[in-house]
C-alpha cells in the first residue's frame, strides 16, 4: 500500500488484518527522529495499538507514523491515551482522524507509516476469556462448545489462582453443563485440591464423572491410591470405567502388578475393560502387543478405539516398535469401516508419520 513501510510484513504476521481495527491507541510518543534512508530530521509519532482479531485475539501493534504535521494533540486531567482513536478513512493522501471523546474530533497528516512490530497481548487476552467464562456462567443453558472453547483457553494460565479456583468450583456449579466441562478440564490442575476432588468423585454413581476422576488421577495420581482403584479395576460395574482403572494402574509401571493384573484379566468377561488390563500389563513391563495387536480387529469399535490410543503411546515410548505399529495401524485403517474408529486411526497416523 503505498505510503506504508512493511505493509506486506504487518499483513503477514498479524492474524486476519483489518485496517479498520486500529483504532485503540494505548500508548504513544511524538518526538523527532533521523531516519534512513537520509537521516532527516521528522517529527514522528510512534504508537502502540490494541488490535483484536475477528476472532478476539488481543496483540500489541507498533505503528510509526513518520513526518507528522498539522497536529493537535491536548490531554486533560487524568485522560489516558486510551481515549484517542485513529481512523483509517483518508482525506487526499493521508489524513489520520483522532478522535478525543472530550475535545471532538481533531485529525493530523504525515508523509508515511512503518510498521514496527507485534507481539501477542497476554493479559487482554485473559481478562478478555475471563469475561467470557463469566458471561457463560451466568447463563442457564450456556453451549457445551462454548465452555469447552473458553476453558481449553482459561488453562493456558492454569498457574493462576484465578483459572485454578475456576476448575475448583465449577465442579459443584448449579449448572451440570458447567460441571461436566470442569471435571473435564480439572485434568490440568496439579492441586491437592483438585486430588481429592477426584479421589472422592471415585464413587460418584455417574459413569462419566468417575472416567473423568480416573483420568485425573492417571497424570496425577500416585501409589496410595493404587488399592482404591484396584477395587474399581475389579467390582465397577462399568467395563469402561474398569478399563480406565487398569490405565491407571499401568501409568505407576509397577512390575510388582503383573500378577494381579494377569489374574484380573482372566477372571475378566468383558472386552473393553480387558483391552485396558492389556495395556496396563505392558506398561507393567509384560509384553502384551501381539493381543494389543488382535484387538484391532475386535467387533465392538470401542475396543479397537482404545487399541488405537495404546499403540500410539506404545509407539511414542518404545522406538524399537514404532515402524511394525505404524504399519499395522496403516493395514487395520484400510480395513475399518466405523467413522469413529477411522478417525481415531487417522489421528494416530496424523500423529505418528503425519
Amino acid at each position: 500500500m503505498k505510503h506504508w513501510y512493511g505493509w506486506e510484513k504487518m499483513n503477514s504476521e498479524v492474524e486476519n488484518f483489518k485496517l479498520w481495527r486500529l483504532n485503540t491507541i494505548k500508548k504513544f510518543t511524538h518526538e523527532l527522529l533521523e531516519l534512513p534512508p537520509y537521516f532527516e530530521q521528522k517529527p514522528c509519532l510512534t504508537t502502540q495499538f490494541l488490535y483484536w482479531t475477528k476472532e478476539r485475539k488481543a496483540y500489541d501493534l507498533e505503528i510509526r507514523f513518520i513526518g507528522v504535521s498539522s497536529m493537535k494533540l491536548d490531554m486533560f486531567g487524568e485522560g489516558y491515551a486510551g481515549d484517542i482513536r485513529i481512523q483509517p478513512e483518508s482525506i487526499e493522501d493521508i489524513q489520520f482522524y483522532v478522535e478525543d471523546y472530550e475535545d471532538g474530533s481533531i485529525s493530523f497528516y504525515c508523509e508515511a507509516i512503518e510498521y514496527l512490530g507485534m507481539q501477542e497481548n497476554i493479559e487482554e487476552n485473559f481478562k478478555h476469556v475471563l469475561r467470557e467464562w463469566n458471561r457463560l456462567a451466568g447463563m442457564l443453558e450456556p453451549a457445551h462448545a462454548e465452555l469447552d472453547e473458553t476453558l481449553e483457553i482459561l488453562v493456558d494460565f492454569i498457574d493462576r489462582p484465578v483459572v485454578a479456583n475456576i476448575l475448583l468450583e465449577g465442579v459443584t456449579h448449579e449448572n451440570s453443563d458447567i460441571r461436566d466441562s470442569a471435571y473435564e478440564y480439572l485434568w490440568y490442575l496439579d492441586d491437592p485440591r483438585a486430588f481429592d476432588i477426584a479421589c472422592a468423585g471415585l464413587k460418584n454413581e455417574d459413569v462419566l464423572r468417575r472416567i473423568n476422576c480416573l483420568e485425573y488421577l492417571g497424570r496425577w495420581g500416585n501409589t496410595t491410591i493404587i488399592p482404591q482403584i484396584l477395587d474399581m479395576l475389579e467390582n465397577d460395574e462399568d467395563p469402561l470405567v474398569r478399563c480406565y482403572a487398569a490405565e491407571v494402574i499401568g501409568y505407576n509401571e509397577d512390575e510388582k502388578m503383573i500378577p494381579i493384573l494377569q489374574r484380573l484379566l482372566q477372571a475378566e468377561q468383558d472386552d473393553v475393560a480387558r483391552i485396558g488390563i492389556l495395556y496396563a500389563l505392558e506398561l507393567s513391563g509384560h509384553p502384551e502387543l501381539e493381543r494389543i495387536f488382535d484387538s484391532l480387529k475386535n467387533e465392538y469399535y470401542i475396543v479397537r478405539i482404545r487399541a488405537v490410543l495404546y499403540l500410539t503411546g506404545i509407539a511414542w515410548n518404545n522406538p524399537a516398535v514404532f515402524d511394525s505399529i505404524v504399519t499395522i495401524l496403516q493395514e487395520y485403517r484400510e480395513l475399518e469401516e466405523t467413522v469413529a474408529a477411522r478417525e481415531a486411526f487417522d489421528h494416530a497416523l496424523e500423529e505418528l508419520v503425519g
